[in-house]
């Protein structure tokens, strides 16, 4: 058995598709919506997967439950290529009839060979109203800044992060109720899980901290591209986060950075004299 330290983290991690959008040519296209009591769902994928995946190609899907209200919500894109009678008219219609099923929708609008997702909205991670923003456009997004704001960009990005670091150290205290060093651990562990990084503390107590980094969204556009480190959101993001956290300043230095060429992004945070 490979224990995780022994392995790059971000070799053993798998992709977490957000359910957006499905493209698939020569297909023919569905999205569902369904909302059913939560101890109809053994009976509900019961009829649906040995069912209708005889004729019925699943996608993607997204799955959430409402414990308060003891119900589960369940949203699927299909291709009914296969599907010889009927459309998502008849498979709406079967999924009605399983008892605990409360509700049923669906959309068959595409662009071509594509569909949308239109019953799902806001997008919420971790209960918390989100957008997403592709790496990429991200990237052109920082280019921009210093073709217009030269040095004076890195400032801005430092103090945006800051402003990021702070407001999430205060909420990860006041909704989980946990000490400072686990509230640290819960905010790296979150930049996972919110497609950041993979950020681990290798050594951290309340005056100085080593944060070890891969993947980090903010650097990966200008990969083997430059000379010195360039993450500015990312290191003020740490700044706040310790401040708020310990109540006193820190300065936050990125020492090793992949867009210099390094193997990982690295961050030396000290406490100011």
């Amino acid at each position: 058995m490979v224990s995780r330290r022994s392995q790059d983290p971000a070799e053993i991690c798998y992709p977490k598709e957000i359910m957006c959008s499905e493209y698939l040519p020569g297909s023919r296209l569905a999205e569902f919506f369904v909302r059913l009591r939560r101890e109809a769902e053994p009976e509900f994928f019961k009829v649906f997967k040995i069912n209708m995946k005889k004729n019925v190609l699943e996608l993607s899907g997204f799955y959430d439950a409402d414990v308060e209200k003891n119900e589960v919500f369940i949203g699927f894109f299909i291709d009914m290529s296969s599907l010889k009678d009927g459309g998502p008219e008849k498979i709406a219609e079967e999924l009605k009839k399983i008892d605990g099923v409360l509700e049923v929708r669906f959309s068959q609008r595409t662009f071509k060979d594509l569909i949308i997702d239109e019953l799902f909205f806001p997008l919420l991670v971790g209960g918390e109203r989100s957008f997403t923003l592709r790496v990429e456009s991200f990237g052109a997004i920082l280019k921009r800044l210093y073709e217009k704001f030269g040095t004076g960009a890195a400032v801005i990005l430092y103090e945006m992060g800051m402003s990021l670091g702070e407001s999430k150290a205060e909420s990860v205290i006041k909704k989980y109720r946990v000490d400072k060093q686990t509230a640290l651990k819960i905010i790296l562990a979150e930049r996972a899980a919110k497609g950041w990084c993979i950020a681990e503390a290798e050594e951290s107590d309340s005056k100085r901290a080593v944060i070890v980094v891969r993947e980090l969204f903010e650097c990966l556009p200008f990969k083997n591209k430059q000379e010195r480190p360039v993450s500015q959101l990312f290191r003020g993001y740490l700044a706040g986060v310790f401040q708020k956290l310990y109540g006193r300043g820190f300065v936050v230095s990125e020492v090793e950075c992949i867009a210099k060429g390094d193997n990982v992004c690295k961050f030396l945070v000290e406490i100011t004299k």
